[in-house]
């Protein structure tokens, strides 16, 4: 069993629209996360470089993710129901970033699933923990590990 299936279920559970993925290690997430919201949904991904191998219903922004990510933001609050991270290869400021423009891009109930390993995960972990608009679970999977987490109304 491999994780690349998460995003979708995800969308199932949460009965999301849109989904954002930062820096995904592979297509094979997206793909099964389009596929999973439709074709009146949308999956956003934002890669470091390069373009290629993305399937059909995946826009993909080719650039730093921190860059791109207050472009997102729309005039009528659309939000993103599923945001994934990878945080693998970025520095601790850049995933403290990402996790801030989740709650913001995001919405209460929406899926919050954050990979990786070393000081960027561990800072990211702790920021979980401690926001009061988040619940989080994480664990270890042995060469890195996951949270998955809920946004919440909580101010």
């Amino acid at each position: 069993m491999t994780g690349d299936n998460l995003p979708a279920v995800l969308v199932t559970l949460v009965g999301a629209r849109r989904v954002l993925m930062v820096d995904p290690s592979t297509s094979e997430p997206a793909r099964r996360a389009a596929a999973a919201v439709g074709p009146q949904g949308s999956v956003v991904v934002l890669v470091r470089d390069g373009a290629a191998g993305w399937s059909d219903g995946v826009e993909v922004v080719v650039g730093d993710p921190v860059e791109s990510l207050p472009h997102l933001r729309t005039d009528d609050d659309t939000t993103f129901g599923v945001v994934t991270v990878d945080v693998t290869r970025a520095s601790v400021e850049d995933a403290l970033q990402y996790v801030e423009w989740a709650l913001v891009l995001g919405r209460p109930g929406t899926a919050l699933v954050v990979g990786g390993s070393g000081d960027a995960f561990t800072a990211v972990r702790g920021a979980l923990d401690r926001h009061p608009r988040i619940d989080a679970a994480s664990w270890d999977t042995g060469d890195s590990a996951l949270a998955v987490a809920v946004l919440t109304d909580q101010r």
